[in-house]
């Protein structure tokens, strides 16, 4: 329960990552990727395409500042009320069934406590003024980076897998799940960025091994870059996360302006 702790839902949370998990990076069926819409795109949806609107181009430049809003828009989440998270409900899980139904309760009266403890108390205490709700929206902000640059980066940095079923669509080439979660996933530093993050670095390997104990994760990822190498699958890894930040920046920046579409002159290629 400690999505809960910090504002989220648990249940709610499982309902998304699954979904996320079983398609990752793809437009349509990964919650994770269109959720942003159409404030941003994380999709690099090609040009002309609806989704694309005129301040896309804009975005590798605003996008973080979004991101610091999104403890707001997850303690004031109206799905709190029936846990029918509406991107996984988008892609057909079915979310009415008695293990959901039978815990809406526990989810309502957990957020209401949330509110109580961590808005209520606060301008009760310290009395409705700016100063308080500085106070209150400096903790919102901070959470909001903390996690959302986090997940943000993970899957959305340059050369990333867009569109892991690409191969079977085109030539009916089946798709290997293994690699499609490596290829669009990135890892970054080491086992100390593993222990501030809570092994959000490794996310090659929480994609492969999602069962697996993050503190495995630093023992196991060589082992599962030279397995990548030797079967040619893109194994993106960044030794600071600076350096994934930046990737991730451009990219966002490219998917908005469109510039992965666009005409190499130098290459003739598209």
């Amino acid at each position: 329960f400690g999505a809960d702790l910090i504002g989220g839902c648990k249940w709610s949370w499982l309902a998304q990552h699954w979904t996320h998990h079983a398609y990752t990076n793809h437009a349509d069926k990964d919650p994770d990727s269109f959720s942003s819409e159409p404030v941003f795109n994380f999709n690099d949806y090609p040009i002309g395409h609806p989704k694309r609107r005129w301040y896309h181009r804009f975005q590798g430049v605003y996008f973080l500042a979004i991101l610091s809003m999104y403890w707001l828009s997850m303690i004031f989440n109206p799905q709190i009320i029936d846990l029918r998270h509406a991107g996984a409900a988008y892609v057909g899980i079915q979310m009415e069934n008695d293990f959901i139904v039978k815990r809406r309760k526990y989810a309502i009266m957990m957020r209401a406590m949330y509110l109580f403890l961590n808005i209520y108390c606060p301008f009760a205490n310290n009395g409705f003024n700016l100063s308080t709700f500085g106070i209150i929206m400096l903790m919102g902000v901070a959470e909001s980076l903390t996690l959302s640059v986090l997940f943000s980066l993970s899957h959305n940095f340059e050369n990333s897998d867009r569109n892991p079923t690409e191969a079977f669509l085109n030539t009916g080439e089946p798709v290997c799940w293994f690699k499609s979660q490596v290829e669009t996933s990135s890892t970054y530093g080491g086992a100390i960025a593993g222990y501030l993050t809570g092994g959000l670095n490794f996310q090659v390997e929480h994609h492969l091994f999602p069962r697996m104990s993050s503190a495995w994760y630093p023992y196991i990822a060589p082992t599962v870059r030279e397995v990548c190498k030797k079967h040619g699958v893109k194994y993106a890894y960044y030794p600071w996360i600076w350096q994934n930040l930046f990737s991730t920046v451009s990219y966002m920046h490219k998917a908005g302006t469109g510039a992965n579409w666009e005409l190499n002159p130098l290459s003739g290629r598209a």
